[in-house]
């Protein structure tokens, strides 16, 4: 899978949850969709608790 950036990743997940609402996406693909969207969530969560931690930083 191809690295995205925040915006990008927020993007793909939200064309995963659309796919996962809609009733004829099979069950393969619908675990493959939450698997992804696991790895996207994850890779978030870290970019965002980064970007945390440095405006927390006391500066030096």
């Amino acid at each position: 899978m191809m690295k995205m950036n925040y915006e990008q990743s927020v993007k793909r997940l939200r064309e995963i949850i659309a796919k996962l609402k809609d009733d004829n996406t099979s069950l393969e693909d619908t675990a493959k969709l939450y698997k992804e969207g696991l790895v996207i969530l994850n890779e978030c969560k870290s970019t965002l608790d980064k970007i945390t931690s440095e405006l927390e930083e006391p500066e030096k």
